[in-house]
C-alpha cells in the first residue's frame, strides 16, 4: 500500500450498494409502497425499472415512480413514505459489503484520507451513520446532497468530498457501483472504480477498472 500512497491522495467511497448491501432492502422498499398505492402486480420490465433506480435520489425516485405507474399519491408522500420504510428496515438488516472494512482499515493504517459522498437523503443517512458506526471510519468526511444540493451524476459531490479531504479532483479515486455515481466520477476528472453487480455488468466502459469484491480492491488501486 505504501506505493499506492504516493499517487492517490484520497479514496471517495459511495455507499449504497458500494460500502453496504442495500439492493435487496431499497428493493423491498419500493414494492412495498408499490403496494401501498394499489400495485400488486409487477411486469418482469416493471422489476428492470425498479433496478434503474438504484443510486438515484429518493426524491428523483419517488419522482420516477408515481410517472412510471401512474401512482394516486403525490410525489413527496410517496418519498416520504419510502423515507419511512427503509428507516425502519435499515435499522434491521444493514451489514457492510465483504471485506469493505479490512480494506478500508488498510488504507487507515497508510493514513490514506477516505471520505463518504451518497445521495442518500439526509435523515436517512443519519440512520445509517449511527447504525453502522461510520464516523469511526470517516469521521466528519460524510456528505450528502444536504452539502451541495445536486444529487449525483451531477459532479458536486464529489469535487465537495475532494476538497473537504484536501485533494484534486485528479488524485481521488471513486468506489461506486451504479451509473449515476460512475458519470459523476466522470465529469468531476475522477478515476473509478466499480463494484460489479447485476445492474452495471453493462456499464463498466465507463469506469477505470471493476472488482467482485473489497479482497481485489488494492491491486485495483495499484493498476490504476
Amino acid at each position: 500500500m505504501e506505493d499506492i500512497k504516493h499517487k492517490i491522495k484520497a479514496v471517495i467511497f459511495d455507499m449504497d450498494g458500494t460500502i453496504i448491501k442495500t439492493e435487496h432492502i431499497w428493493k423491498k422498499v419500493t414494492v412495498d409502497v408499490l403496494k401501498h398505492q394499489g400495485v400488486e402486480t409487477l411486469t418482469d420490465q416493471d422489476h428492470a425499472f425498479l433496478d434503474s433506480l438504484a443510486g438515484m435520489s429518493l426524491p428523483k425516485a419517488a419522482h420516477e415512480l408515481k410517472q412510471k405507474f401512474n401512482l394516486p399519491d403525490a410525489a413527496e408522500d410517496i418519498f416520504a413514505l419510502k423515507l419511512t420504510l427503509a428507516n425502519t428496515y435499515f435499522h434491521k438488516q444493514l451489514e457492510f459489503i465483504h471485506g469493505f472494512e479490512q480494506f478500508h482499515t488498510k488504507l487507515q493504517e497508510f493514513m490514506i484520507p477516505s471520505g463518504l459522498a451518497t445521495n442518500a437523503h439526509p435523515d436517512h443517512l443519519k440512520t445509517i451513520v449511527e447504525t453502522m458506526n461510520f464516523k469511526r471510519l470517516f469521521g466528519e468526511n460524510i456528505y450528502s446532497i444536504e452539502h451541495v444540493q445536486k444529487p449525483k451524476p451531477d459532479p458536486d459531490l464529489f469535487l465537495h468530498t475532494a476538497a473537504m479531504l484536501g485533494a484534486k479532483p485528479e488524485e481521488c479515486i471513486v468506489f461506486e457501483d451504479s451509473i449515476h455515481g460512475f458519470k459523476a466520477a466522470q465529469a468531476a476528472g475522477m478515476k473509478c472504480i466499480a463494484l460489479k453487480n447485476s445492474n452495471n455488468k453493462d456499464l463498466l466502459n465507463l469506469v477505470q477498472d471493476a472488482i467482485e469484491s473489497y479482497d481485489q480492491a488494492e491491486d485495483a488501486l495499484r493498476k490504476i
